[in-house]
């Protein structure tokens, strides 16, 4: 290829100009070199001054593959001598960003791939070592979805936890409810966390006072932060978090009662399931177990039933029924039912909330899917920045 055709391929234009190419066939590498033109004159990197140059040096990058060779681009990188601010390095070339190995477009790439695998794969697809392509990961998601969050609209909030890896630290996720968006990951599960996250609203445009409700599972320390820093939002405890402590009560009744009754083995999703959600044979199983009322793995399932009726009904009739639904559970006097009873009790006040609010699990069950594939995307990750970076970047496209 000619040295003209290859410059409007690279975009090189003046003061720029393309002054060699040198391949190697055996290593299928392609290094490109680019000059700038005698007596050319740069802005200062301090003072914006046009300068002349001092003296300079090769900056070699990694650009995007030409011809399946590997392309570097080696770019003269000036250094000036200005009158006001001494000799400063100008970084001044178009194709790259200041100290980055590789070339805008090849960070773009790596960025492009990131959504669809692993840092791990990523690396090897690449052929660049995962550390430096967790930099430029990372350079992206604070510059462009960090730096450029606007939280000045957020109203509703949803706080979840996930561990980092299989008995690790934690990290919490503020999602804004009403876009499924995540807005600010941080490390914990403590109550200072809520701390954080009302310095990080200021920061973004966001005011503390104008958060309506939090939607979040039944912690504690979740509780403690929400009322320290956020006292005028409500607290509303999702459904999904409510359901899975009744569904958690009732499988310890199965698992209790399936000592002396064979016929409960490998049944534990017939009764934990939605029911729409079974296949014809559960449903049909489900059918003959009810037939005997006597089982307290049936009773604790007939409540569930009742509970999720409480999510059906009018404003008005909600808290005489939430009464009967509890007067009904404690007289069934079965431990795991009487704990959830006890945890309804303690936590009323939220769960009313979200059954007037009308708040689903949609959220909640879309950030689980984040934070699944954020573990599968982060494979490998050397901290748990790189994590936290990846739940942003997931959680924002």
């Amino acid at each position: 290829m000619e040295l003209n055709g290859l410059s409007d391929l690279l975009g090189i234009s003046n003061p720029w100009v393309l002054m060699d190419i040198k391949t190697q066939p055996k290593n299928k590498v392609i290094d490109v070199f680019i000059d700038f033109e005698r007596g050319s004159k740069f802005p200062c990197s301090v003072c914006g001054k046009q300068t002349a140059v001092y003296d300079s040096s090769y900056k070699r990058i990694r650009y995007l593959d030409l011809f399946d060779y590997r392309c570097y681009l080696n770019i003269k990188t000036p250094r000036l001598n200005c009158n006001k601010d001494g000799v400063k390095v100008a970084h001044v070339d178009k194709w790259s960003r200041k100290s980055s190995h590789y070339s805008v477009k090849f960070e773009a790439l790596s960025i492009r791939l990131c959504k669809e695998m692993s840092m791990k794969a990523v690396s090897v697809e690449l052929g660049e070592p995962d550390n430096n392509l967790w930099r430029v990961f990372n350079y992206y998601v604070n510059i462009k979805i960090k730096n450029s969050l606007d939280l000045q609209s957020v109203k509703r909030v949803c706080v979840d936890e996930t561990a980092t890896k299989r008995g690790h630290n934690y990290v919490s996720i503020f999602t804004d409810y009403d876009t499924g968006t995540v807005i600010y990951v941080v490390e914990g599960r403590k109550k200072e966390v809520f701390s954080m996250f009302y310095g990080w609203l200021w920061d973004h445009g966001g005011h503390p006072g104008e958060i309506e409700l939090f939607s979040m599972d039944m912690s504690k320390s979740y509780q403690a932060g929400k009322r320290e820093y956020f006292a005028s939002a409500q607290v509303v405890f999702d459904r999904f978090h409510i359901k899975k402590g009744l569904n958690e009560a009732i499988n310890t009744v199965r698992k209790n009662e399936v000592q002396t009754v064979d016929e409960l083995k490998k049944t534990k999703y017939i009764w934990l399931k939605n029911e729409k959600n079974l296949t014809e044979n559960q449903k049909k199983t489900l059918e003959e177990f009810l037939v005997d009322c006597s089982l307290d793995t049936v009773k604790a399932f007939q409540l569930k039933s009742g509970f999720d009726h409480l999510w059906k009904v009018q404003s008005l009739a909600i808290e005489p029924l939430m009464e009967s639904w509890i007067e009904k559970a404690l007289r069934l006097n079965l431990k795991p039912i009487n704990r959830f009873v006890k945890s309804v009790k303690n936590n009323i006040n939220g769960i009313m909330n979200a059954i007037k609010t009308g708040i689903t699990n949609a959220v909640s069950e879309g950030l689980n899917s984040v934070m699944q594939l954020a573990r599968s995307r982060a494979r490998g990750f050397r901290n748990i920045d790189n994590f936290c970076n990846m739940i942003y970047f997931l959680g924002n496209h």
